[in-house]
């Protein structure tokens, strides 16, 4: 196997396991809530990621580290990871593993907004034919889904809705704060410092709403480890190797589409967990978005 089909096959590796973490931590979250699930999983993958960085002897690259590097990439790790995957968790909680990541295909829209207002990188006509394409995918998937829909549902989804744009949001931004930050430090090192920062902004916001209660009976709650624990291993530590492999040899703008693919595999995922058929516009919907992913990374 060539270079490129390997990085290729890592990206799509990488893809698939972020599809089943994210339908695994589904009933912790909805047992836990959002915050006690992400506390639990950057604390145990920043455990990981250390043990690792440490074993390949990457450390000193973060002590030679610019103070700015290390600020904005702890600033990535707060919006993307606290904020942002915080938010993602509840999106999951409220709408489902699918339409939540679908709603992840705008975080590389929000990405080029931001790298256009802030390093004044230009967008093509081509990047701007993919974000309609994006939005009309999401559009096709998060429509109503009839009217035998409760007044309470449409709320929940409402703000399942709003939690996922946020989580996108948070995402597009804190890569973008992590370009600008990492430097010359190693993409390991970085992803540790990140994840570590996450881990401290989760913990005294856990501590200050006293939620380390509800971490100590998770930690106890032997089916919800069983779950919880494979999802952080699979889709926050081994997927980060198999990502980080993938752009490191695949083209970029393969890689940034393969990568943008775990709503495929959710939406067979959640077929399958949740015993219903594959809807057309969910397919269809999920296919654009994709297509849309392509053309804005192609750009």
């Amino acid at each position: 196997m060539s270079s490129s089909l390997a990085g290729q096959a890592a990206c799509l590796s990488a893809a698939l396991l972020w599809a089943i973490a994210v339908s695994l931590f589904r009933r912790p979250i909805e047992k836990y809530g959002a915050p006690t699930v992400n506390l639990a999983k950057c604390l145990v993958a920043t455990l990981l990621q250390c043990i690792t960085v440490w074993a390949l002897g990457l450390g000193d690259t973060l002590w030679a580290a610019p103070a700015g590097g290390v600020a904005l990439l702890a600033a990535s790790g707060v919006v993307g990871l606290t904020l942002g995957d915080t938010a993602l968790f509840g999106a999951v909680a409220r709408i489902g593993v699918h339409r939540t990541l679908l709603l992840q295909t705008l975080s590389p829209l929000f990405a080029a907004i931001i790298a256009y207002l802030w390093l004044g990188e230009r967008t093509t006509m081509q990047q701007a034919a993919g974000a309609l394409l994006i939005l009309a995918g999401i559009a096709l998937v998060v429509a109503p889904r009839g009217a035998g829909e409760t007044s309470k549902a449409a709320d929940g989804a409402g703000w399942g809705l709003l939690l996922g744009l946020i989580a996108a949001f948070g995402q597009g931004s804190g890569l973008v704060l992590a370009k600008v930050g990492m430097g010359e430090i190693h993409i390991l090192a970085a992803s540790c410092l990140r994840l570590g920062a996450a881990a401290i902004g989760l913990a005294l916001i856990g501590l200050l709403a006293g939620r380390f209660g509800r971490l100590r009976e998770l930690s106890i709650d032997r089916p919800a480890l069983g779950r919880t624990l494979p999802a952080i291993f699979l889709g926050t530590y081994l997927a980060l190797f198999l990502m980080m492999a993938g752009i490191a040899h695949a083209p970029a703008a393969v890689a940034a589409v393969l990568l943008a693919t775990p709503p495929v595999f959710s939406l067979f995922i959640e077929a399958y967990v949740d015993k219903q058929p594959i809807r057309l516009n969910g397919l269809a919907g999920t296919l654009l978005a994709v297509a849309g992913v392509a053309l804005l990374s192609a750009g």
